[in-house]
């Protein structure tokens, strides 16, 4: 194989005016002109109280979506806004061209309240509800919401509403409710890290079913132990929403478990080495039928149990096994989950619709290593709620991004099919339709590109050698046949 010499000395010049490394953010920012992001943002903010109290500086719409356009392409901290600041090629693809100073981004951001934030996001729902309808997607069927939260560790003692958690972190708590069928978050709230009761968590479920269209089907919701109460069960059964919630293992729950007949455990659908029977039980509290309770036992040998007390798989098993198992006198063990259920149907299939909930983890871990939601870098309570906000609208708009593309790919698929009678091969690009974050930034956003002018044109110039050139021109085609709400 002949390799090129590698050059001896390499002159390096930082002098490309018309280059900028953020390409992609084209796409969000025909996008956001498509729908009227900013726009309608802004009468959401202003609707609750007006923001912008000068003629000149940035509007709560603009301060929002430029943060979100920061964290879709990777920033994770306000100096990253930085960034976008010295792209002078990229300000014109952008929604938001001029972006302000992180320090100016900081002081904007304690003007927004917690009205303000949820207006954003139900305004959200709504714009993303019209691109649906762009793409041809209803909203007729079964509708899945999942809803958790996410200790995020912050740092110094003056951090306004952080609190320690159960593991003696200082952190914020974030409850996000998604609807799993769009890989979208429809509501969102932020609070301490030490609040154990639930007041909050009802409130996401009111904002959550709100902002669903009209004419969806039955929901169905798939919950935590972290929302584990009765009044939440309540809440449920009066907005028909039918639900499966994992159960803290406490030891009422093993003495319902050890009164299940042997012959009562069946296979688990799709997980090896795990079985599954029912029972009923009902809460303190819960003034209907007795609710269905599912337990799922998992096999697990010995040797594969973690040393460490804090492993989550060691904490499924009972004490007393544990026991046996750490002094050498049986093989095995097995580990324990408990799910409470209303809704009807068989019971292996309900559990595996439940297990598949961890869909909202993958959701959480993007919003959290994907879209800027790691820590929260202000230090008041508002601050951190609009930082939090910001978030919702980048994962959003990727999810959106990602659904044109998925768009994108099922027309070429359906050209390809009408031409040759045998199926062609899957694209790769077709993969990006799964809302991977990472993946979307890497192949669509985060690209160079160079902005050249001629005449009154504005030409982008990608690499010849862009692997997903061919998707970035077909996404970008595909949007600007949306009907422009601006």
């Amino acid at each position: 194989m002949h390799r090129s010499p590698r050059p001896s000395n390499v002159e390096i010049r930082v002098d490309d005016h018309a280059l900028t490394g953020h390409a992609g953010l084209l796409l969000t920012g025909e996008l956001a002109t498509r729908t009227d992001l900013v726009a309608r943002l802004d009468r959401a903010i202003d609707g609750v109280r007006p923001f912008k109290q000068r003629r000149r500086g940035s509007s709560g719409g603009e301060l929002l979506v430029s943060l979100a356009e920061m964290m879709a392409v990777g920033g994770d901290h306000l100096v990253h806004l930085n960034e976008l600041r010295e792209d002078e090629a990229g300000a014109e693809l952008r929604a938001v061209g001029e972006v302000m100073a992180p320090t100016t981004a900081g002081q904007l951001m304690r003007r927004l309240n917690a009205r303000q934030c949820q207006g954003v996001v139900a305004e959200l729902a709504k714009i993303a509800e019209e691109v649906d309808g762009e793409l041809g997607l209803t909203a007729s069927g079964p509708v899945t919401l999942d809803l958790d939260s996410s200790d995020t560790e912050v740092y110094g003692r003056l951090k306004q509403g952080a609190a320690f958690n159960h593991r003696g972190q200082r952190s914020y708590d974030s409850q996000l409710a998604t609807w799993a069928e769009r890989r979208r978050i429809l509501a969102a709230e932020l609070r301490s890290g030490n609040l154990t009761d639930h007041p909050t968590a009802i409130k996401v479920l009111r904002r959550a079913l709100k902002a669903l269209p009209q004419g969806h089907g039955p929901v169905r919701a798939r919950i935590d132990s972290g929302f584990e109460s009765v009044a939440f069960f309540k809440e449920m059964r009066r907005r028909e929403v039918g639900f499966t919630c994992s159960l803290k293992r406490t030891p009422a729950l093993h003495r319902l478990r050890t009164e299940i007949s042997s012959r009562a455990w069946r296979p688990a659908l799709l997980m090896p080495q795990a079985e599954i029977a029912e029972t009923t039980h009902t809460p303190t509290g819960w003034e209907h039928e007795p609710l269905r309770l599912i337990v799922r036992r998992v096999r697990i040998p010995v040797e594969e149990l973690s040393e460490d007390p804090r492993s989550r798989r060691r904490r499924t098993v009972p004490a007393e096994q544990l026991a046996l198992a750490l002094k050498g006198r049986v093989e095995y063990v097995y580990g324990y989950s408990f799910i409470l259920t209303d809704l009807q149907g068989a019971a292996a299939e309900i559990e595996l619709w439940h297990r598949q909930r961890g869909q909202m983890e993958e959701r959480v871990k993007e919003v959290k290593l994907g879209d800027g939601l790691l820590h929260f870098p202000l230090g008041t309570l508002k601050a951190n709620r609009a930082w939090q906000t910001a978030a919702v609208i980048a994962h959003n708009l990727i999810a959106l991004l990602s659904a044109v593309v998925a768009d994108v790919n099922h027309r070429r698929l359906r050209e390809q099919l009408e031409q040759s009678p045998e199926p062609p091969p899957r694209p790769a690009a077709a993969r990006v339709a799964a809302h991977n974050t990472k993946l979307v930034r890497r192949w669509l956003l985060a690209v160079p590109g160079r902005v050249l002018h001629s005449g009154r044109r504005v030409v982008l110039r990608l690499a010849q050698s862009m692997l997903w050139a061919a998707t970035f021109t077909a996404v970008y085609q595909r949007l600007r046949l949306f009907t422009s709400s601006a």
